[in-house]
């Protein structure tokens, strides 16, 4: 996929591209936001999915199938900036961070999932519990094993090693093998703080890889007799406007509010 992955930076109005060059980080060019969704009826859908499929659908498998129809549907929202150049990314990838085991110290995993035009929140919870039953078994993933062998290494080959591979990424050089496994090249990273109990947070970017977007699930609260759940967005500015932005939030809040809109 991050072969594919098209320049598009001639297409990109001069201001946008002067952007990248006045904030060449991430960090320099994150926005927070925070959305508030009323999952009532949400919660009665996942219910009524539950005894008609059999199958554990919760708020993240909504949010994932929600999202994942968002950027295909709006293109421009899955874009991503690598040194200085825009790419339009082939493919909708979403990543999320989930406990091995819901235990206090257990390891957490993170898993990049490649999500398609018409999957459905049942869709997403089926290839989800899929790639979560390896690493719950036991089995040690493929960047828990770069990253073992990478540390191995003195610390100043090591340092070494990651300033190549910045130099390479900020080129779109990496190779295929390298990218295509890393959670970290997505078009989306979620964290379901809610899972655990926690309210809402906003996550700062990474800088390795390409993702531009970063949202924070926190616990459903009630309030005044609703079901309500704040997310915290953390996104690239430099990816699409602040109104672009804005208008896809209301298009996944209808869908997350109201998932009968999957079928």
């Amino acid at each position: 996929m991050y072969r594919r992955d098209r320049d598009i930076t001639r297409e990109i109005p001069g201001y946008r591209r002067m952007l990248a060059h006045i904030t060449p980080g991430r960090h320099a060019a994150q926005v927070t936001y925070t959305q508030r969704l009323d999952v009532t009826e949400t919660l009665a859908w996942m219910a009524r999915t539950r005894e008609e499929t059999g199958e554990r659908v919760t708020l993240l498998h909504v949010f994932i199938a929600a999202a994942g129809r968002l950027f295909h549907a709006r293109p421009k929202m899955n874009r991503y900036v690598t040194g200085s150049r825009f790419f339009q990314r082939d493919g909708v990838r979403i990543s999320l961070s989930a406990k091995k085991k819901m235990e206090d110290g257990a390891p957490v995993v993170v898993l990049p999932l490649d999500v398609e035009p018409d999957a459905t929140p049942v869709d997403i919870c089926t290839a989800l519990a899929e790639r979560l039953e390896a690493p719950r078994k036991g089995e040690v993933l493929h960047q828990e094993k770069e990253n073992d062998l990478l540390l191995m290494l003195p610390g100043f080959l090591l340092g070494w090693l990651l300033s190549l591979a910045f130099w390479l990424d900020r080129r779109h050089w990496l190779p295929a093998a390298l990218v295509d496994p890393d959670p970290m090249f997505c078009s989306l990273f979620i964290a379901n703080l809610g899972s655990v109990g926690l309210g809402v947070a906003h996550h700062h970017l990474f800088e390795w890889g390409n993702c531009p977007f970063f949202a924070v699930i926190g616990r459903i609260e009630e309030v005044d007799g609703r079901s309500m759940v704040e997310v915290g967005w953390t996104f690239d500015e430099r990816v699409e406007d602040g109104l672009a932005c804005a208008l896809a939030l209301e298009d996944l809040t209808v869908l997350v509010q109201d998932p009968a809109g999957f079928s």
